[in-house]
């Protein structure tokens, strides 16, 4: 017993070797099957050595090795083709066509799809609004072709235009083609948002941002103070994430049973071959992006956030929650994850992630702000009071029946409250 014991851990060493020699030699000009070569010639050069040690440790013949070797070694392949060098079928569902979507071109030769409520002509005309969407990487404009709502729309009886679009790296917009381009940053998206601008021809424009969209809102106003007249802050993210590792109450998550939980736990999990992928990145971005391309993350990413949202996790609406963890539709009051993009979200939060401490900043700002909670908002109700005690001059609203979304669950009482805010501003 002792000595097959043995037999398994020196397999085990070898495989580790192996994963090890496939993460380092992770390089652009290789390629996967390069890596794989290398990776094999390392697990049968390691195997070799320690099985004819056990062989010797118990007193016989080093050749005895071999039988073990190649059956290993056949385990080995036949398992790392399937776990890891074979992509998943493609399930993901296509982004939709969006009917009356245009572009603004980026000054790197991208572009932003956007959507444009035109303000009425009978009216004087204010500053444009631009709407930012949550995430970062869950876009805005193939829901509305889902759900046919527009939260803003009815600022045009204000004079105001208002321009709904897709951030960079999800949904209509381009995407950075990571094997040569710069990753995605906080500094990218409000460069990106600056652009949208001067690509309208608006000396000033107002920002109405939900989550991460709020965040967004606030960073590019900080950057661009005068280029920027009001703010509308909806269920916004934490002034500074590192404040708050723990963004979410308890009771903003559903009760999950033993089974229920494991599922959950499960669905989190990304596959081998997308771990393997974000080790190879931290020594080779390049080689990582060849290795994994964006529809397999965002493919495994829309399945873990259904698979999450449909159990609770967090909760979008008031009231009970029925959970259905078969279901394959979004919870009502949570947003389409069509065209979501996983890169656009990670390496946007890891950028985050790394900013210095903005709160003592935000007291120079002086635009009228308006933020909106909904009344069963998951995220940490003392994040409002934290934006109220930075923001001095921003009024607070908040919305009954509804959750991180409140337009989602209340779009008249939403509407009410931001046109109230903005015909307050001429």
């Amino acid at each position: 017993m002792t000595s097959l014991l043995l037999r398994f851990v020196a397999v085990a060493l070898a495989l580790a070797a192996a994963t090890a020699v496939f993460i380092v030699s992770a390089t652009p000009y290789f390629g996967f099957w390069l890596q794989a070569v290398l990776a094999l010639g390392m697990f049968v050069a390691t195997g070799l050595t320690l099985l004819e040690w056990v062989e010797r440790r118990r007193g016989r013949d080093a050749r005895g090795a071999w039988p073990w070797l190649l059956g290993a070694a056949a385990v080995y392949v036949a398992s790392a083709q399937w776990l890891v060098g074979r992509a998943p079928a493609r399930t993901l569902d296509p982004v939709p066509a969006v009917s009356g979507v245009a572009q603004w071109p980026l000054p790197d030769g991208g572009h932003l799809a956007y959507l444009r409520a035109a303000r009425h002509d009978t009216v004087s005309p204010m500053a444009p609004l631009l709407v930012l969407h949550d995430g970062p990487g869950l876009p805005m404009l193939p829901q509305f072709a889902e759900r046919r709502q527009r939260p803003y729309d009815t600022l045009a009886a204000l004079g105001v235009d208002v321009y709904y679009y897709d951030q960079r790296g999800a949904g209509l917009s381009s995407r950075q083609d990571l094997v040569r381009d710069r990753p995605y940053s906080v500094a990218m998206h409000v460069a990106d948002l600056e652009a949208a601008r001067v690509a309208i021809g608006a000396p000033q424009i107002m920002l109405a941002g939900t989550g991460w969209g709020a965040t967004l809102a606030l960073q590019y106003a900080m950057a661009y103070p005068r280029q920027v007249r009001a703010l509308v802050l909806e269920s916004p993210a934490a002034l500074w994430p590192a404040q708050w590792p723990d963004l979410l109450p308890a009771t903003a998550r559903a009760r999950l049973t033993d089974v229920q939980a494991s599922l959950y736990a499960a669905s989190q999990q990304p596959p081998l071959r997308l771990v393997l992928g974000r080790m190879m990145a931290d020594v080779s971005r390049p080689a990582a992006h060849q290795f994994i391309e964006d529809w397999e993350t965002d493919q495994w990413w829309t399945q873990a956030l259904h698979a999450s949202w449909r159990l609770g996790q967090p909760r979008f609406t008031c009231g009970d929650l029925t959970i259905d963890s078969g279901s394959p539709l979004v919870p009502a009051g949570a947003p389409s994850t069509r065209g979501a993009g996983f890169f656009a979200h990670s390496y946007t939060l890891a950028d985050a992630s790394q900013l210095p401490d903005p709160r003592g900043a935000h007291g120079a700002l002086t635009v009228p702000i308006l933020l909106v909670r909904g009344a069963c908002d998951f995220v940490d109700p003392r994040v409002r009071d934290e934006y109220l005690a930075a923001l001095p001059q921003a009024r607070s609203v908040i919305i009954p029946d509804a959750g991180h979304h409140a337009w989602l669950a209340q779009p008249a009482r939403y509407s009410e409250a931001v046109a109230t805010f903005v015909a307050g501003l001429r």
